[in-house]
């Protein structure tokens, strides 16, 4: 038994569809003729009849119900859409109205377009304009025509370019306009003409590229052109030398030094057309002119020979000097050397020449047009040494020499040398300094060099070897600081040294007496007579440059000079092979006056300040630019490269330069 109520669900009930309670309407509303301003409409009455139609237009009833089946409506806006509706009345009410969407046709055109003018042409187009059309009911769109034939589809637009067209040329632009149901207004008219073709412009930039004595060179720049410029006419001096060539440049020869030459260009193009304007230019060639020659002073040694020479004018301006020996160039500056004994002004020493030979010295001034003065060559003689070798090494002090015939006819012969071809006893270190201050690190150093060189010399009289021994016991004074010095097959190599020990000469028969002296080098290297150097130039600041010096020498630690030139501050020096850093003291710097710089001795690992005489007349200690606890190095066998870099100095321009200089040591 089933249960309803509270809790329990109340079951659903079955409703009858709801039954339309309006008479019904008319039938098959239609249709049946349309005009711009009218519309005649008909139906089918209802199979119950009706006692009459009601006719809406837009909603609203049109008059009161008719019994007819048809109804015209009049004073309609053509091009306009309308809804029509029509109901059928009953005794017991009115149906649903049927309804019908009915447009009306658009049959005015719109207007002609007004205003159609040029506003922009060129020899290749033409733009135009026109003012709007109106129409009843919108303009869709325009038509352009050129010389009666349409291009494209109507456009949007008020504005059209025509391209592609020939220059100079008269056409006939027309412009229509359009409704969207296709109605065509009458086509506005236009005679318009491009514009004619214009000759190329005139070429730009004419200058001169080079100039000489009697000839000079120019260049040009392209001219501009609707055409493509197929070339360039030139003439000299009114005369055409060139009619249609392709380059932009030209060289005129055969000229007289200084002399005025008029230079002009035209361009040609495509259509032969050739610039109205032609380009000018009035070139004088130069006056040949060399620099005036130096006067040349020449101090020559056994092995060197050094020049100086006065300073040489020029009509154009002297831009360097060379130095050449036996016609071949061995020195450029353009006057003043910088060297790690200072800036050298118009001096040069020219080394590796050998003694008693002759030798051409030249300086030559050059000009900015590359002329060089006029042959100033001075034959110098180097002077001979004093001695002729009679063995291998020759062993020398001052005048004196071993295994060698002096001027006197006496033969000085070497049987011992002790200590020159051998490796110096190592001392060990007690501690390690590093490469920041003191000794140079490593797990010990070279102890003192001791050269004894012990022999016999004969002498070709009994005056002349009491003449010997007394000029060997002059050699060398306790005191004095000399320089021995072997050469032999391979190189040359030198030491400085004190005289330890010269026991007096003992006579080894009538006309020949032993030998002996002893000498000490506190600095155990062995070094090479002719230095190795290098410079770097930062040609802008902030920025660097590198110097690369390859030393030959066996030495594991070679001393080296160094010598900064501003303007630079915070400056920093890298020896790149081993990662070590020199640095200024913050804010330190140098001026650009070469007077102004800072000489490094890596040896003795002292830094000097060098300033004008009249400021200080010797150098100062420099240690207080340089930042504590510096980094020294010295220099590995092998290749060396330095860094210099640092900021420059406000308001100042130049290029910083260091110098450094080193001989090859051996051990």
């Amino acid at each position: 038994m089933a249960r309803y109520g509270r809790g329990y669900p109340v079951p659903a009930r079955r409703v009858a569809p709801p039954v339309s309670t309006l008479p019904p309407g008319p039938l098959n509303v239609r249709v049946t003729d349309v005009g711009p301003n009218s519309v005649t409409v008909a139906w089918d009455p209802p199979e119950a009849g009706a006692l009459g139609y009601g006719i809406y237009l837009d909603g609203v009833k049109v008059g009161i119900d008719q019994t007819g089946t048809t109804f015209t409506f009049t004073g309609l806006v053509e091009g306009r859409a309308y809804l029509i509706e029509v109901d059928a009345a009953a005794a017991d009410g009115r149906s649903d109205r049927l309804q019908l969407q009915v447009t009306t046709p658009d049959v005015t055109a719109p207007t002609v377009p007004g205003g159609l003018t040029v506003t922009g042409r060129t020899r290749t187009t033409l733009t135009v304009s026109w003012q709007p059309s109106s129409d009843n009911v919108s303009v869709a769109g325009y038509g352009i025509w050129l010389d009666a034939q349409q291009q494209g589809g109507d456009q949007g637009g008020r504005t059209y370019t025509f391209t592609g067209l020939t220059a100079d040329t008269a056409y006939l632009v027309e412009v229509d306009a359009a409704d969207p149901t296709g109605n065509r207004s009458a086509r506005a008219e236009l005679q318009a003409r491009t514009a004619p073709d214009m000759p190329p412009s005139t070429p730009p930039n004419l200058r001169p590229t080079s100039v000489d004595y009697t000839a000079f060179s120019a260049a040009w720049d392209e001219s501009s052109d609707e055409d493509p410029i197929t070339g360039y006419d030139v003439a000299l001096d009114g005369d055409v030398v060139a009619v249609n060539q392709a380059g932009r440049t030209a060289t005129f020869t055969g000229l007289v030094e200084n002399s005025d030459h008029q230079v002009r260009v035209w361009a040609v193009d495509r259509l032969g057309q050739r610039t109205l304007v032609p380009a000018e230019l009035i070139v004088r060639t130069l006056d040949d002119t060399p620099p005036t020659a130096p006067t040349l002073t020449v101090d020559a040694a056994e092995e060197s020979i050094t020049v100086a020479w006065s300073q040489s004018s020029d009509d154009f301006g002297v831009v360097g000097y060379r130095v050449d020996v036996d016609g071949e160039a061995v020195h450029s500056t353009s006057g003043m050397d910088f060297t790690v004994d200072g800036p050298v002004l118009r001096r040069h020493t020219v080394t590796g020449l050998t003694a008693g030979l002759e030798y051409g010295v030249r300086v030559a001034a050059l000009d900015t047009l590359g002329q060089e003065s006029a042959d100033n060559t001075v034959t110098v003689g180097t002077p001979p040494v004093p001695y002729s070798a009679i063995e291998s090494p020759v062993y020398r002090i001052g005048a004196w020499a071993g295994n060698a015939r002096d001027a006197w006819g006496v033969d000085w012969v070497v049987e011992d040398a002790q200590g020159w071809a051998s490796t110096p006893d190592v001392r060990p270190r007690l501690a390690r300094l590093g490469g920041v201050d003191g000794a140079w690190a490593g797990a010990g150093q070279y102890a003192s060099r001791v050269v004894t060189l012990s022999g016999v010399a004969v002498a070709p009289s009994r005056a002349a070897m009491r003449e010997a021994k007394q000029r060997f016991l002059a050699v060398l004074e306790p005191r004095e600081i000399g320089v021995l010095r072997v050469e032999d097959v391979l190189r040359t190599m030198q030491a400085r040294v004190r005289l330890s020990d010269m026991p007096p000469p003992q006579d080894d028969g009538s006309l020949a007496f032993r030998w002996s002296l002893t000498v000490k080098a506190t600095d155990p290297r062995r070094y090479a007579v002719a230095p190795v150097s290098a410079t770097a130039v930062v040609a802008s600041l902030p920025g660097e440059a590198s110097l690369t010096l390859t030393m030959a020498g066996t030495y594991p630690q070679i001393p080296a000079r160094m010598r900064l030139y501003g303007p630079i501050k915070d400056w920093t020096i890298t020896h790149e092979e081993s990662g070590t850093v020199m640095r200024a003291m913050t804010g330190s710097s140098l001026p650009a006056d070469p007077q102004y710089s800072l000489g490094f001795d890596l040896a003795t690992r002292q830094v000097w300040a060098y300033v004008p005489p009249e400021i200080w007349p010797v150098p100062r200690p420099g240690r207080s630019a340089v930042a504590h606890l510096p980094a020294w190095f010295m220099l590995l066998p092998g290749a060396n490269t330095l860094t210099l870099a640092g900021q420059p100095i406000a308001g100042v321009s130049g290029s910083p330069r260091l110098v450094v200089e080193a001989f090859d040591a051996w051990v």
